[in-house]
């Protein structure tokens, strides 16, 4: 049995947080930082004194525990996976075992923050509300197991279009820039509702953590480079999408000026959620001109590390430097109060020089040790 586990170990679970660690690390950010220590505690505090948000915190973890799912059922449609289909022959009460014990160590991240407020929130006189989140850990879990054991012995899902797009296909010509939209719907739904609820959250909660003092635009503008941070793993499956599935774009007939305008409305596409909320629950004394401003640093940090893919190759490991570093930079630059505009303009100049002089020299690597030199070379 240990052997087996130490299969699915290295096949699921370290793989899962090896090509999230980007989505994991602002997640930590958000859960144990940002906020000073006696938020947290007031957090909780709320959390578990309240149905409404309690209900609602079991929905984030819900959303995550989805993620999880279609993570794994997405592996064992792998043709280099396909091994995992023979942990239908040893005997089910191992391999439920088993596959229980994945499912909660891809809970971690859940498990220890839960921990972290479940123990405040006992120390609060809410131990009722804590023993209900705790079984809702243990058994949420339960559901993973059961989905892995339906696909298990359903190999071969059905995969044919429903009428409907077959209906809208066949009689409306698509936009450029819903290309990528549609496919993030159809391949990652879950990857793209988590990140925009995720983001959304982050524009909710600064609006609303200080609701009667007096804002400084710089936690917005914080906010803004998280957010920008937090689009990278998009942004990676944009430029995936186009050199796998999409390789003659760079044979069409268009000038580079009109792919930057594409491209820019496919990233104001993608930060509209972002920027509605903002403008919803802009607190007062944060004027108008600073949501564009806002906006725009949103759209300048997105071309900047589209150019950087553009320039360079990235694995899922190299991600999670590449927004560490820029934060930090962005979070120097934000506090020492230069201007928004300042920023913006170096961001999109950047991201502009890059696409301008490696977009034609691009090249997707689909195994980059493919290329490492060999001992004998």
């Amino acid at each position: 049995m240990l052997s087996l586990w130490n299969i699915l170990y290295k096949t699921l679970v370290r793989e899962y947080y090896r090509q999230n660690t980007g989505f994991l690390f602002l997640s930590l950010m958000f859960g144990f930082g940002i906020l000073r220590p006696e938020d947290h505690i007031a957090l909780s505090a709320y959390v578990f004194a309240s149905p409404f948000l309690l209900v609602l915190v079991f929905g984030l973890w819900a959303l995550y525990h989805l993620k999880t799912l279609f993570f794994v059922r997405q592996r064992f449609l792998w043709d280099s996976h396909s091994f995992l289909f023979e942990l239908v022959l040893i005997p089910p009460s191992t391999r439920w075992l088993l596959l229980w014990g994945i499912q909660m160590m891809l809970w971690m991240p859940v498990l220890a923050y839960a921990a972290f407020v479940g123990y405040y929130g006992w120390k609060l006189g809410q131990p009722e509300a804590v023993i209900i989140t705790a079984g809702y850990l243990l058994i949420l879990p339960i559901t993973g197991v059961w989905a892995y054991e339906y696909r298990l012995f359903r190999p071969n899902p059905d995969t044919r279009l429903n009428q409907l797009s077959a209906f809208f296909n066949r009689r409306f010509t698509k936009p450029y820039w819903s290309y990528f939209v549609l496919y993030l719907f159809n391949k990652a739904p879950i990857l793209l509702f988590l990140t925009k609820v995720f983001t959304c959250i982050v524009v909710v909660g600064v609006c609303k953590i200080y609701p009667t003092d007096s804002y400084d635009e710089r936690l917005f503008s914080l906010a803004g480079a998280a957010i920008g941070m937090v689009q990278v793993v998009l942004l990676l499956h944009l430029y995936e999408f186009e050199h796998v599935q999409l390789p003659m774009l760079r044979n069409l007939p268009f000038t580079l000026a009109q792919r930057f305008y594409k491209y820019s409305g496919l990233f104001a596409l993608l930060m509209l959620p972002e920027t509605l909320f903002l403008f919803r629950y802009l607190p007062k004394g944060i004027g108008f001109l600073y949501i564009v401003e806002w906006f725009g640093l949103l759209l300048s940090l997105l071309w900047l590390i589209f150019g950087r893919f553009l320039q360079k190759h990235h694995t899922m490991e190299h991600l999670l430097k590449l927004g560490i570093y820029t934060f930090i930079a962005l979070y120097f630059v934000i506090m020492f109060r230069v201007p928004i505009w300042g920023i913006v303009a170096l961001c999109l100049g950047s991201g502009i020089f890059l696409f301008h002089r490696h977009y034609y020299r691009s090249e997707y690597l689909i195994d980059s040790k493919a290329l490492d030199p060999r001992p004998e070379d």
